[in-house]
């Protein structure tokens, strides 16, 4: 197999495996490097969602602008305090009037009124936020987009309120009555990501194998031709990958082996395990067998620190779980009930603390994409500098289903953001503001976004 051509976006390429690597000054043409030098890198955009809210009490730090204390909930991003805008007093006003949770969830990135509905004329009003920024650059990378999760969508209908649970599995929308599902296995995710799909998308012999190694001849003809800083970034990114590779590999192996299952899901487990390969996990259904919810995260999160890396794609949403999810979180001390569960707390302390502990769960899983944005070398910066990746929550109080004053937290310096810490809005602000103020600062010419009134004022 020929080395691959020394362009600015070289791909690695094998029988079954395509791997867009970062930018390596060395493959620049000498016309084009001191161009390159002084070249911004693109913007990433991520958002990611946690259903059912925030221990009210405990979210909101004291003090303003970058003098700002944390609070309990955001004592793990404390070593990002430098990279960080949260701000107070952002709503999703055409939210009420729903239900609870559907409505809300399904609006959280549109800014638009939901149409109730049993499913048959999902209508949320427009696109989502990242939806425009994918419609603005997702020509220019191999995947417009990136919808991840942890969780299937429910089917059918919630009686109780009269919605398709549908909404509650879906914030990003292509337009107003396309939703795109999240993938939830990261074995597809990856591959997605590092592989070439065979006639019908069907996988093919090598999908067994590491990509990096069917790659492994061009990877070798590659580091002699780039210097020894860009082979020393090279070694790093491939070493990410198969570390990545290597842990979904594991993930598969403990669920084919039973290892830790849950015993409610075991005999599933059994029924299937001939049909679970060692690289092989589309038989399991949506990731219910894995009783490690914090790796299977943990993984979908890697795989969009990845696809901003390699410039797969700049657009990504990841849904934590899906709206009204009994997913248990026993796994945490001290908790012995669903997200959903503790979010319905009456004021009662003991269902409070078990809130408390989900929601920093949720805080320390952001961290965990922050520190690995951060490590990502990225010309003078990281990958995290060149990004805005948004945490945050369609409910404030979820035993009341509050909409206003919503859980926002935005981290990094895409777009020429600068963090500025605490930022108290006046009472009221349209979530929409935000939205609308970074697509533009991500080259969209927009005068307004959902029920926004004006972009938001953003250091």
């Amino acid at each position: 197999m020929s080395p691959p051509s020394l362009t600015r976006r070289t791909i690695l390429r094998g029988i079954g495996a395509s791997i867009t690597l970062p930018f390596l000054e060395s493959l620049a043409p000498r016309s084009a490097r001191a161009a390159a030098a002084g070249a911004t890198p693109p913007t990433r955009m991520a958002y990611l969602f946690m259903p059912n809210g925030v221990h009210p009490q405990r979210w909101t730090p004291e003090g303003a602008g970058m003098d700002w204390k944390a609070s309990p909930l955001l004592q793990p991003l404390e070593s990002h305090r430098q990279d960080l805008t949260i701000l107070t007093n952002l709503q999703n006003a055409l939210a009420d009037g729903g239900d609870g949770h559907y409505a809300k969830s399904a609006s959280w990135l549109t800014g638009f009124r939901v149409r109730k509905t049993t499913g048959r004329d999902v209508d949320v009003g427009g696109p989502s936020v990242d939806q425009a920024y994918a419609a603005h650059c997702g020509h220019q990378t191999r995947l417009p987009s990136l919808e991840l999760g942890t969780e299937p969508v429910r089917k059918g209908v919630d009686l109780q309120v009269n919605f398709t649970q549908l909404y509650g599995g879906h914030i990003s929308w292509r337009d107003r009555h396309v939703p795109l599902p999240s993938e939830i296995n990261p074995r597809t995710a990856f591959d997605r990501l590092f592989r070439e799909r065979g006639e019908n998308d069907r996988l093919t012999a090598e999908d067994t194998r590491s990509v990096l190694d069917l790659t492994l001849e061009q990877a070798h003809a590659l580091r002699g031709k780039v210097s020894a800083e860009d082979q020393r970034r090279l070694d790093e990114y491939l070493e990410t990958i198969r570390s990545l590779e290597t842990r979904i590999q594991a993930d598969i192996a403990r669920v084919a082996s039973g290892e830790n299952l849950d015993p409610a899901v075991k005999p599933e487990v059994e029924k299937l395990r001939d049909r679970i390969t060692a690289f092989e996990n589309s038989k399991d259904p949506g990731g219910r067998m894995r009783l490690d919810h914090t790796e299977h995260a943990r993984l979908m999160l890697d795989l969009i620190a990845m696809s901003f890396w390699s410039d797969n794609t700049r657009a990504a949403t990841f849904m934590f779980g899906i709206d009204v999810s009994s997913k248990n979180f026993s796994f945490l001390p001290g908790v012995s009930e669903s997200h959903h569960e503790s979010s319905h707390h009456s004021d009662k302390p003991e269902k409070l603390e078990q809130y408390a502990r989900i929601n920093l769960w949720h805080m320390e899983q952001y961290a965990y994409l922050l520190d690995r944005l951060k490590s990502m070398k990225e010309g003078e910066g990281s990958v995290l500098d060149n990004s805005m990746i948004m945490f945050g929550s369609s409910l404030r109080n979820g035993n009341a289903h509050q909409w206003q004053n919503l859980p926002i937290v935005l981290a990094g310096r895409g777009g020429n953001l600068r963090p500025s810490g605490h930022v108290v809005n006046s009472a009221g602000t349209p979530l929409c503001n935000l939205y609308l103020s970074l697509l533009q600062r991500s080259g969209l010419q927009l005068d307004r976004f959902g029920d926004s009134t004006a972009p938001l004022a953003l250091a």
